[in-house]
């Protein structure tokens, strides 16, 4: 009941912000996929999982964002430790940016679940083809030819999980280097730091029936808060459908699916809610996640299920 009353408070103040701003890419199958926002998740399912994610943006909006990521982690050391890996890519309009983080996370074992704190390190790479584009003023410096701007980034966090509650926070990106580095232009323009608050539980109505809820925090420096207010139906530990709030950007279908113990999918379908509603259907999202026991490792009744 603690558990189901802390979430309850969190939705309820959420819902009185009313601000929402875009930051890094957004995924919307997020929750079957929590490296994506935490290097402590690393390793907490108690095996390896691997999950390929494709996601179009505001469909027949020219230049819109795409995104596609590759992430892997698993566990070792008796489940005291997690390793993993993010790859990404993001595009928008001229720019095309490549991440690459590794994870890593310990554990440690409690009384009601598994405190884990983690750490990741890797780079940004951005490259602008302004060559794309018309440009009113051909002696503008920030729109001179290609330009390519490596950052390397480091980021930490710290999550809590049992087999039927989660919470957790990161703050993935910790350094906010130059957005740009041309010589002839003064500007102390910069990347923000990020800051990602979640917490869910899972709540049994019958043997064959669980309700997921949970709550997204997306905070950045200098910007408004952003939030996700979610609630997912699992059926028979088979099949998970919901319905998730983006504020003032869009309502969210999500469903996935357990095909065995060693694959799944997913697909989340946005139908916007913001000013663009009359240009985009809305925007798609495909996931797979494969997943394999460890061998030799014993099955720990603390590692999560659900999440």
């Amino acid at each position: 009941m603690k558990n189901i009353k802390l979430i309850l408070v969190l939705i309820l103040m959420v819902l009185g912000l009313n601000a929402y701003c875009q930051q890094r890419p957004v995924v919307s199958t997020y929750m079957f996929n929590g490296l994506l926002l935490n290097p402590a998740y690393a390793g907490s399912l108690n095996l390896f999982s691997a999950t390929v994610t494709n996601r179009n943006q505001w469909v027949n909006v020219e230049g819109a964002p795409n995104t596609q990521s590759v992430s892997a982690h698993t566990t070792w050391a008796e489940n005291r430790v997690g390793t993993g890996l993010n790859v990404q890519r993001d595009a928008i309009g001229v720019h095309e940016q490549y991440s690459v983080y590794g994870s890593y996370a310990y554990k440690i074992r409690m009384s009601g679940g598994i405190l884990s704190m983690g750490l990741q390190g890797g780079f940004d790479s951005r490259n602008s083809d302004y060559t794309k584009v018309t440009i009113k003023d051909p002696g503008d410096a920030l729109l001179e030819g290609r330009v390519t701007r490596f950052s390397p980034n480091v980021g930490t966090g710290l999550y809590f999980a049992n087999r039927k509650f989660f919470a957790g926070f990161s703050i993935p990106y910790i350094l906010t280097p130059k957005l740009y580095d041309v010589e002839t232009i003064s500007s102390d323009a910069r990347q923000s730091r990020y800051y990602y608050f979640n917490v869910g539980n899972v709540m049994e109505i019958s043997p064959t029936v669980k309700l997921n809820p949970s709550v997204l925090l997306r905070m950045q420096q200098r910007s408004p808060i952003g939030y996700d207010v979610n609630v997912n139906v699992i059926l028979s530990d088979i099949i998970y459908a919901g319905v998730s709030y983006r504020s003032g950007d869009a309502v969210v279908f999500i469903t996935q699916l357990v095909l065995n113990e060693n694959f799944r999918v997913g697909y989340a379908y946005d139908t916007v809610t913001s000013s663009i509603t009359g240009y985009t259907p809305g925007s798609h999202e495909i996931m797979l996640n494969y997943r394999k026991k460890i061998r030799g490792a014993k099955k720990d009744p603390l590692c999560p299920v659900y999440f």
